[in-house]
């Protein structure tokens, strides 16, 4: 028997800036549903999400809620109190027992948050990661978030994917990542045109699904003639916006993934891991667009008071050419580890490549060498003589709110968008194509939502996106129509592209390759999107867990021997001069083998990513015998 429901949204109606958006509206949520809310922007995700949650007053129907049913909510623009600790913050309203405490400190140790720190410090980032901890420690009987993956890293949205998936009550959940929909989600409401379509697999299906209403809807409208010129329009915006995924644009990234591995000497192994390495090519190769040679870049970071003795402020690693440490004004310093160490890359015409990794290890750093506005403390940055950047900033400095989308689009004035190759375009038809009403084409920036900003900016920067153009996430609040359209204009766009985001669907449909900072300088190159990265990491890991188990026995030899050490005055028994005198020719036959598994892995014609990793996991495995094998000489050397 299926339980009652926790809360129920009755007949409603629901309106906002005058505008009716639901009418006659229905829906229920029940223990253990995991619904995702997905819509266009504007169709009124945000504001039934703030009705489920009983911000307002229903125009008309009945919102009920079970009793004693506490709701948890993660808006996009909730604000922290100033002087408070986190702590506090987290802590207000809530009854602290010794569960309750368990939980603050798994929540806050897994989304990186200092219990410690002061609301009034924090960062735009920090602030949201501290409202979601608010909402799950909780632990209410219905959990609301609306884009809780905004300004994550892939490792918090990792862990928030697994929390969710155990969490016992109703959640209900808005976000523009179909990888972490498809993982926390088993149910979708799905807004159009006022109504709630629901889907009871959750989002994995939700393409076909979808599709097949779109189909249904589609035959209806050839049998209602009389209503044609009137669902036109929303037919061409609610409809072909959302489309099933291009086989042909699938075949297009394997061959761009083809190519790119065919350029790139890519494999060899260096101890337990494996480091990706490209092409030997000459510097001004004409393939090469950008090249980094060597590069270091690290920071002595400054604190400086804010208030009270105990609030430090750290200030930003956003470091220019026109800033210098000499105008800083430090109180305390502090030497941290380099963001990058000695770093090498050459860039080729055409690659997408696709950067991720936690905040702070350097990404935007690195963005800023390509661009010439952060310069590195060692080696060199050389772009190509015909390089042409276009740049897409995630905090939409471009963006003017006084000016109008006119304004922004035609800098030089007229009614006309520049295009590459000297083309033109009116500017409402090119509004058209990123999903605006050209009606809109004289509203102020400012007026705009933070998705409408974004795609604003989107269309800027790709108006002439001239050969090399960087992406600093470009995904952050924009619908699944405005997504998919970005990444159709992306999979067609032929220069080079560097973009950072932690979608992962979106890095996967979109890079041939990946750079993961993993902190302490080290960036991992890998051919392939976010899943091949993912599936190559688990192999790793697998293998570090392996070399671990070998180091354990290890010791345990090593206290065997030590023992024996101490009762034989340093005297070898046979058994051990024997073992002894086999090492060196053990050592020598691994050795060989590494270099002939290391030359087939850069030398072979087979470029398949299976056959690679195979090579290299037995480049692992030998060389993980080979340090055994060094460390008993060196034992038994000692031991004479």
């Amino acid at each position: 028997m299926k339980s009652p429901p926790l809360l129920s949204i009755r007949n409603a109606t629901i309106s906002f800036a005058k505008k009716t958006l639901f009418e006659d509206l229905n829906l229920n949520l029940f223990p253990r549903d995991r619904v995702c809310l997905i819509g266009k922007n504007g169709v009124g995700k945000t504001t039934l999400m703030n009705a489920i949650a009983g911000r307002f007053e229903l125009d008309l129907g009945e919102r009920w809620i079970a009793p004693n049913s506490t709701v948890g909510y993660l808006t996009q623009s909730e604000e922290l109190p100033p002087n408070i600790t986190v702590a506090d913050f987290i802590m207000s309203h809530l009854k602290i027992d010794e569960h309750k405490s368990y939980v603050i400190d798994i929540v806050c140790e897994n989304l990186q948050i200092d219990k410690n720190a002061l609301t009034q410090n924090l960062s735009g980032g920090q602030k949201r990661r501290v409202n979601l901890a608010r909402a799950l420690v909780l632990e209410p009987e219905i959990l609301l978030l609306d884009e809780p993956t905004n300004h994550l890293d892939l490792e918090i949205i990792e862990w928030l994917e697994s929390y969710l998936q155990g969490f016992k009550g109703a959640l209900l959940v808005i976000s523009h990542d179909r990888k972490f929909l498809e993982k926390v989600s088993n149910k979708v409401f799905w807004l159009r045109a006022g109504q709630i379509k629901i889907n009871q697999q959750g989002y994995d299906n939700f393409d076909e699904w979808s599709q097949g209403i779109i189909d249904h809807e589609q035959r209806e409208l050839i049998n209602l003639e009389k209503k044609v010129d009137l669902e036109s329009g929303w037919l061409q915006t609610g409809v072909t916006g959302r489309r099933k995924r291009n086989i042909g644009r699938l075949h297009y990234l394997l061959e761009l993934r083809g190519k790119l591995e065919a350029q790139k000497k890519l494999v060899r192994a260096n101890q337990s891991y494996i480091k990706i390495e490209s092409q030997k090519l000459e510097e001004d190769a004409p393939q090469v667009i950008l090249s980094f040679n060597n590069v270091s870049k690290s920071y002595s970071d400054f604190f400086e008071k804010k208030g009270d003795s105990n609030s430090l402020e750290f200030e930003s690693d956003d470091f220019t050419k026109e800033s210098s440490e000499a105008t800083r004004t430090p109180l305390f310093q502090k030497q941290l580890s380099p963001l990058i160490d000695k770093f090498s890359l050459k860039i080729l015409r055409g690659e997408k490549i696709g950067i991720i990794g936690r905040n702070g290890l350097g990404k935007s750093t690195l963005l800023k060498m390509m661009i010439g506005d952060v310069l590195p403390d060692s080696g060199n940055v050389k772009p190509a003589k015909d390089i042409s950047v276009s740049y897409f900033d995630q905090s939409r400095s471009q963006i003017k709110p006084t000016s109008t989308l006119q304004e922004i689009l035609c800098e030089s004035g007229g009614e006309y968008v520049h295009l590459a190759n000297g083309k033109t375009r009116h500017v409402c038809g090119y509004l058209k194509d990123f999903l605006f009403d050209p009606k809109d084409v004289s509203t102020l920036a400012g007026t705009l939502s933070g998705g409408q900003q974004n795609r604003l900016l989107l269309a800027k920067t790709l108006a002439n996106p001239g050969n090399f153009m960087i992406l600093d996430e470009p995904t952050n609040d924009l619908d699944m129509d405005s997504l998919d359209m970005l990444q159709e204009y992306l999979m067609k766009y032929q220069g080079t592209l560097i973009v950072v985001s932690h979608d992962r669907d979106f890095l996967d449909n979109v890079a041939t390759s990946i750079l993961a900072f993993e902190g302490n300088g080290v960036i991992a190159n890998h051919i392939g999107g976010y899943s091949d990265y993912l599936e190559y990491k688990n192999k790793y890991c697998q293998t570090s867990v392996t070399n671990k188990e070998n180091k354990l026995e290890t010791t345990k030899t090593e206290n065997y021997l030590n023992e024996t050490k101490s009762t034989n005055s340093k005297k070898l028994s046979y058994k051990f001069k024997l073992e002894l005198e086999k090492l060196p020719a053990k050592i020598e036959k691994l050795e060989l083998k590494i270099k002939e598994l290391s030359d087939e892995l850069s030398n072979t014609e087979d470029r398949n990513s299976a056959n690679l990793a195979h090579i290299a996991m037995e480049i692992a495995k030998y060389q993980k015998e080979l340090d055994i094998a060094e460390e008993r000489w060196l034992e038994l050397e000692e031991m004479k």
